[in-house]
Parts: structure tokens; C-alpha cells; sequence
């Protein structure tokens, strides 16, 4: 199961991996269903959820946001009996859940990724893994320390169009390079404005400042602010 896992996941448009440990938890068969808590449940995180909902032997169980329509778009694609809820630590306390998919804003990938370890689960997160550095060191002790399985979203690495591109350049058939020009265009909007009542600003904001307007810039795949359980990739 773990491989037709891996093949879907490989295929799918999300591109979203899980390797699993070799050797099955303790009581648990290798070919046990493995129930996903998916945690930021924007526009990305929906794209994932899409994908590994098309899996065989994959139940996506929990769904957590604080933005109440993001959490409500995200109950539309899991399990119908999904455990739903804004408080993420409340997916984590769940013993039914194997491991979680993290899509929220950056600031909020290490924190929750520790979390997550220490609470027994293994993680997708998505990119980039820290928000500043100094968070790196955080994230290698947790997922050493607990001995979960941690996997990093980036794609874009493995896609084909990428290696193929790799590969060309590699090769030397298109000459030597001297300078690399890049962009990154996405049609979607910029900016959303929500109400703050249905957020959970303090919640989104945790360490960082809490903004003072009800307008907040967004910069992932048309997720704007997704409060700290929303799409940022």
C-alpha cells in the first residue's frame, strides 16, 4: 500500500509524497489504512488534499483551520466523519491520526512541525521548511529526537519539466551559462479582505504581530490569508 502511496502521490498534480518507515508501528499492519490530519486547509492544502483523497488506503481524518471557510472548504474533501476544528493541538491529541499534512503560513511550518513530532505523528510540510534560519536547528531535533518520518514539500525539484531542464543544461547543448534570469507570475489575487471575526487573528499571527486592519496580503496560490491553519506555500 505504501508504494501504490508513493506512485499516486508521484503522479498527482500536488506532487505530494509520504514515505513511510519500513518497518510497521508496533500493532499495526504495514497495510493499515494511514489517517492524514490535514492542518492549514487554504488553497494548497486543498490541492494536496485532493490528491491523496484519490489514494487507495488513505483517509484524510481531521481537518483544522481558523479561517471558518477554509476549515468549511477543507471538510468538503476529507473523511465525512472528519474531526473538524480550529485549534490544531486538538489534531495532534488525537490518536487516531498517523501523521499530518502542514500547509499553513510560514511562520507557523516549525512550530507546528515540532509540535507534531512530539506528538507521535509523522509530517508533510509544505516549503519552505523555516520561516528565518534560526529555525532550522528546531526542526532537525524534533523529527531526531521523536524518530518521525518529516518530508519537506518540494516538488519542483522532481517534477519532470525541472530534471528535463536539468538535464539539458548539464549536457552542455545549450552552451555555457552565464547568467540565469527568473520569474514567477501567478494569476490570482493579492490581496483578500475577510472579516476578522470568522479568523482568528491572534490565532494566524501567534508570534508574529497581529495586523491591525481586516485586509492582509497573501502571497501563496491564490491563498491570501488563511489564518494560521490557511494555505502559504
Amino acid at each position: 500500500m505504501r508504494r501504490r502511496f508513493l506512485k499516486h502521490c508521484g503522479m498527482a498534480a500536488a506532487a505530494l509524497a509520504w514515505p513511510r518507515s519500513g518497518a510497521p508501528r508496533p500493532g499495526r499492519s504495514a497495510n493499515d489504512t494511514i489517517h492524514i490530519g490535514c492542518i492549514g486547509t487554504g488553497d494548497r492544502c486543498r490541492a494536496l488534499m485532493k490528491a491523496l483523497a484519490a489514494i487507495p488506503g488513505i483517509r484524510l481524518g481531521a481537518v483544522c483551520d481558523v479561517w471558518e471557510h477554509s476549515r468549511e472548504q477543507g471538510k468538503k474533501l476529507a473523511d465525512p466523519r472528519a474531526f473538524v476544528t480550529a485549534d490544531y493541538r486538538e489534531v495532534l491529541e488525537r490518536r487516531d491520526i498517523d501523521a499530518v499534512v502542514i500547509g499553513t503560513p510560514d511562520h507557523w511550518h516549525v512550530p507546528m512541525l515540532v509540535d507534531a513530532c512530539a506528538a507521535g505523528k509523522d509530517v508533510y510540510v509544505e516549503k519552505p521548511l523555516t520561516h528565518d534560519l534560526s529555525e532550522g536547528a528546531a526542526a532537525l531535533e524534533a523529527q531526531r529526537r521523536h524518530r518521525r518520518i518529516v518530508q519537506v514539500g518540494m516538488q519542483q525539484r522532481s517534477m519532470p519539466q525541472f530534471q528535463k531542464a536539468c538535464d539539458i543544461v548539464r549536457s552542455g547543448r545549450i552552451g555555457r551559462i552565464h547568467k540565469v534570469h527568473l520569474t514567477w507570475n501567478r494569476n490570482a489575487p493579492a490581496r483578500r479582505s475577510i472579516r476578522a471575526v470568522s479568523t482568528g487573528r491572534d490565532s494566524w499571527a501567534g508570534r508574529r504581530i497581529s495586523r491591525s486592519t481586516n485586509t492582509a496580503s497573501g502571497s501563496g496560490a491564490g491563498s491570501g490569508i488563511s489564518a494560521a491553519e490557511s494555505s502559504r506555500t
